[in-house]
């Protein structure tokens, strides 16, 4: 029994004939099926969302039936985009077989009835095991986290992904994963020290013990992790892990203050682990006026060390990265250096400049850290300045506008540096002034994908030229449509190289060798601003090359 389809369709609080206009077309309807991939039996209460594919996007909502069925009803012409979720299946979206796979659009006509859509919905991935210790005991509250390799800034490391903790009995069960490689950790987070020690001498405390990172099966080392292969509506059982309890090694250290300071308002030190798969970041107190601190939960590994502190209204930072050996560190130096105020302007330039003006330039950090005081934002002035106080030492990101539509960032210069293609790394010394440009008028590309003389859906990727290749906010990556059609917009113009997959893993861009390999297939193309030339592109196939995962 299918629910009415007055009932189902609600868009932004009305329904879409509500809203239409007086002489509005004749409306459509667009109807199908949600199946089990596995035995092909209809799914009950499954989330199916409608979405129009216009600057402004509107969402209706409907539930399947006890059949699987859905429907949505008085829907004016147009192309409408339909994904699909349900407790305990991977999401799916219409048109895409993988999440690999570019989306598909349904493109309706003025009282067309489409009642062919069918989804067959993937079980989620598992892995589930058991968590003990050396003597077989089960470990509750342990951190079983699912990793994978990816790149940030351009360097390759393991990325944290979903997580959970062991249960009272140590067992654990761990869902949510995309299809992919994984490096599986157990890791105690938080927990109290224990005691593990059979000896003790009279008089002197017993020395506290952890349980360290173990990464599955049976290593300490994230370089040495087997990567589990896991597939959509599979379950991988006994990942199991035994860990092992290790003393806690000891850090000591202190805060060297800059020359004329002594005494601080506010002073911290937080650490976080430079694997990744301890996320949390640790804070320890620090004492007056000898500025010592002391961390006694840390187990043996490499470490960023972040210290801040107030004095006199002004802000100071230090950083340092730490490799903790089993036997701990004495003597940890960390000094502190000023922030600065940085200056700057931003100006618009293009065709109405003067109705797009800009109003607020932002910092974000550009480390993997942190950052306590408030956020790092400035209102431009009516002449262009502007002025952020108290910007910490290192490296940071930089964000001004708003940029108009079809606008773009055209460049970013701190002094002579170009930091629009470069990072912008902030010292104590520092006076240089931060100099904005914003265009109103961004380089826009159409084209065509085909296969064998057919047009067909792709992920396009426009990618820079060499040595501009590193610059991420120089990337797009669109969907062609059904027809092999593609659009991309509001890109900074330049030289760059065009390819179109018929899948692609968008963290893939951020690895520098990974397109080299298909450039003999990039069509070349120097944009200019405004529209250029429109392209034609061959699809290039992943699985057919060896590349796809």
């Amino acid at each position: 029994m299918s629910f009415p389809l007055s009932r189902v369709l609600v868009v932004m609080g009305c329904c879409v004939a509500a809203c239409a206009q007086p002489a509005a077309p004749p409306s459509g309807t667009i109807a199908g099926i949600v199946l089990d991939g596995g035995s092909n039996a209809p799914i009950l209460r499954a989330v199916v969302t409608l979405s129009t594919v216009e600057a402004r996007p509107q969402d209706a909502v409907a539930w399947t039936d006890a059949s699987g069925r859905f429907a949505f009803g008085y829907l004016p012409p147009g192309r409408y985009e339909l994904r699909v979720t349900k407790n305990g299946y991977q999401p799916a979206v219409y048109g895409a077989e993988t999440p690999r796979r570019p989306p598909d659009t349904v493109q309706l006509a003025a009282g067309e009835v489409r009642g062919d859509i069918v989804f067959r919905l993937q079980l989620v991935i598992t892995i589930l095991g058991l968590v003990v210790g050396e003597g077989g005991e089960p470990l509750p509250g342990i951190s079983i986290t699912a990793m994978r390799f990816g790149w940030q800034r351009q360097k390759r490391r393991l990325l944290p992904g979903p997580s959970v903790r062991s249960d009272t009995a140590g067992r654990y069960r761990l869902t949510g994963l995309a299809p992919g490689r994984y490096a599986i950790v157990a890791s105690q987070l938080g927990g109290p020290p224990i005691q593990r020690q059979s000896e003790s001498v009279a008089g002197q405390p017993q020395r506290p013990y952890s349980y360290g990172p173990q990464y599955y099966p049976g290593t300490d080392r994230a370089e040495s992790a087997t990567l589990l292969p896991v597939e959509p509506g599979h379950e991988y059982a006994q990942i199991d892990f035994v860990l092992s309890a290790r003393p806690i090694p000891s850090v000591q250290g202190r805060i060297v203050p800059p020359p004329g300071v002594s005494m601080f308002e506010q002073l911290s030190v937080n650490v976080s682990r430079e694997d990744l798969a301890n996320r949390m970041s640790m804070g320890a107190g620090v004492s007056q006026p000898d500025l010592a601190f002391r961390y006694d939960q840390l187990q043996p590994g490499s470490y960023l060390f972040v210290v801040q502190g107030t004095a006199g209204g002004r802000l100071y930072r230090g950083m340092q990265l730490v490799e903790i050996p089993p036997e701990g560190v004495p003597d940890l130096a960390i000094p502190l250096q000023p922030s600065i105020d940085l200056s700057g302007s931003v100006s618009v330039e293009g065709p109405d400049a003067a109705k797009s003006p800009a109003s607020f330039v932002s910092l974000v950090p550009g480390e993997n850290i942190q950052f306590n005081p408030p956020q790092l934002r400035a209102t431009i002035n009516k002449d262009g300045t502007f002025k952020i106080a108290d910007v910490p030492p290192g490296i940071w990101d930089i964000n001004a506008g708003p940029v108009p539509a079809g606008g773009y960032i055209k460049s970013m210069r701190l002094g002579d540096q170009d930091v629009l293609t470069e990072e912008m790394v902030i010292q104590s010394s520092t006076q240089a002034s931060l100099k904005i440009v914003i265009s109103t008028r961004a380089a826009a590309i159409q084209g065509d994908v085909s296969r064998n003389g057919k047009t067909v859906r792709a992920l396009v990727v426009l990618a820079p030229e060499p040595p501009w290749r590193h610059v991420l906010s120089f990337y797009r990556i669109v969907s062609a449509d059904a027809n092999g059609h593609f659009e991309i917009k509001n890109a900074t113009p330049g030289a760059y190289q065009l390819y179109a997959f018929d899948e692609l893993d968008r963290e893939s861009m951020q690895d520098p060798e990974f397109l080299k390999p298909f450039e003999p297939a990039a069509v070349p193309v120097t944009l200019l601003e405004g529209e250029n030339p429109p392209q034609k592109l061959l699809v290039i196939s992943l699985a057919e090359s060896g590349a796809a995962q």
